[in-house]
């Protein structure tokens, strides 16, 4: 039931549509970083559909008393019509009134799905509450006999929701239907999602924007039309009241628990554009646990805020950690370094400097570097590689320390299996870019330390990867096989 007001998500769309269809009782697990429209779906895809709609939402810091108190409420006020229950002292008394007033409700409209949403889960479990267990029992003794229900929940806390549901030991093992992780949009989504509210920019402006403020939904939908992309960014990130300017703090806060730990990971990534291996991490955080710094690595992936670029040798220790959500670079070197002062009311103008600079030059061309990690899907189907079965990853080479070899590092590769490798040189140019003599060279070293490293007996082709055109010349012309620009990845103008 794809509506205008779930612009974007098909995908999700779809599932839930197979699950309301299912004639089977269905116990769905949503979860994504704050802000990202959990709620939202859940709200504009259910309710008013079906014979029973009953959502409660957890209140973060709340005592057990008061969220058994709100929820007395809503079952007052969904199943008896306002009418007052007694009072509730445990979660499985709670859910034990929920399960009878739906196989009540079920008793008189039996083909209609009743749906029950469990919204921020995480925030109703506080401490000794006893929310797991009681759920667990509730479902596996109740609901899931019931064919009628499907019970959804939901939270922010990513590792909560995968510790304790995706993941679980106990009782709640395997009981999970199906799971949605709710992502950011992507660039082209973004870009519709825009043109949806009737702004249309330039790809450009729609890059620079996305690299600022990445693909979340409630940021996209701050962006006022009668401003620039420098504006709206000004506006957000560097005014007092802009709503990006704290958001940082409380984006971690939201998603895990002890969140200084996270947010010291990558502020440590943050100082090494290319990546981090995990080894290093360890120094450099002084971690006396491997185990630990490795589910917290794993959590930051699936919040979707790093990622774990998978090495062509495919050895574990290679692997390099790097930041890829635009947000939390985006914060770390702009918003959290500005001056104090200029958020009262110097925001546009300081932000419009620093456009100027030589530093932003390079935060753009990181950022775009990552934009096109995070896109590889869309790169591949514009070098006609989607039908051709690759793996994709990146590659460097760190020779020790006196050693006369040289390094190189390669962001984004595709190993295809039809015995050749692309490899990827990524540029963000406002001009048509040229190759150099000097850079010419730089490229086929890189080539070169490649080839001598690896051994692979595979074709080697080089892909240089453009915002702007590409001009060729002698220097480029026996070097680059391939050059493909922002346009024929993401296409033209909304």
């Amino acid at each position: 039931m794809l509506t205008n007001r779930l612009f974007g998500r098909e995908r999700e769309v779809a599932l839930l549509d197979s699950v309301y269809a299912s004639g089977s009782p269905e116990f769905v697990a949503i979860y994504g970083r704050r802000r990202i429209g959990k709620t939202y779906l859940i709200r504009e895809y259910f309710e008013g559909r079906g014979a029973v709609y009953f959502e409660f939402t957890g209140q973060k810091d709340a005592a057990l008393n008061v969220q058994l108190n709100d929820f007395r409420e809503t079952l007052e006020k969904v199943f008896y019509s306002g009418k007052p229950i007694p009072r509730l002292d445990s979660w499985k008394s709670a859910f034990k009134i929920l399960a009878e007033a739906l196989r009540a409700t079920q008793n008189v409209q039996k083909a209609e799905r009743a749906v029950v949403i469990l919204d921020e889960l995480p925030w109703m479990a506080t401490p000794k509450s006893g929310l797991i267990p009681a759920l667990d029992h509730i479902w596996n003794t109740q609901l899931s006999t019931m064919p009628e229900v499907i019970l959804v929940v939901c939270g922010s806390a990513a590792s909560w929701m995968i510790d304790h549901l995706i993941q679980a030991k106990g009782g709640l093992h395997n009981r999970i239907t199906r799971r949605i992780r709710l992502m950011p949009f992507t660039l082209p989504e973004s870009i519709s999602f825009l043109k949806s509210r009737h702004i249309k920019l330039s790809l450009r402006a729609a890059a620079e924007l996305y690299m600022a403020i990445g693909g979340v939904p409630y940021y996209l939908n701050q962006i006022d039309k009668r401003l620039s992309v420098s504006q709206n960014i000004a506006s957000l990130c560097f005014s007092e009241s802009g709503v990006l300017r704290t958001e940082f703090t409380s984006l971690f806060r939201a998603l895990f628990g002890e969140s200084d730990i996270y947010e010291k990971i990558v502020r440590t990534l943050a100082k090494r554009r290319g990546g981090v291996s995990r080894t290093d991490l360890l120094t450099a955080l002084k971690a006396e646990s491997g185990g630990s710094l490795n589910r917290k690595l794993g959590e930051l992936e699936e919040a979707g805020f790093i990622a774990r670029i998978t090495p062509y040798d495919k050895r574990k220790k290679n692997a390099l950690y790097r930041i890829i959500d635009p947000y939390v670079y985006f914060y770390l070197a702009w918003i959290e370094k500005a001056p104090n002062g200029i958020f009262v009311n110097q925001g546009e103008a300081y932000w419009l400097d620093k456009i100027r600079t030589s530093s932003y030059q390079a935060w753009a061309g990181y950022t775009f570097e990552n934009l096109c990690l995070t896109h590889a899907q869309y790169i591949q189907k514009a070098l006609r590689l989607d039908h051709i079965p690759c793996d994709t990853g990146g590659w460097n080479h760190i020779p020790p320390k006196g050693h006369p070899d040289q390094g190189a590092q390669i962001d984004l590769l595709f190993d295809r299996a039809d015995d050749t490798i692309s490899l990827c040189e990524i540029k963000f140019n406002a001009e048509p870019f040229s190759i150099d003599k000097t850079y010419a060279k730089v490229l086929q070293r890189k080539l070169d330390v490649f080839q001598t490293q690896t051994q692979t007996r595979k074709t080697l082709q080089l892909v240089l990867i453009t915002f702007d055109d590409f001009k060729p010349n002698i220097w480029s012309e026996d070097l680059i096989d391939v050059a493909v620009d922002a346009t024929e990845i993401f296409g033209g103008h909304p």
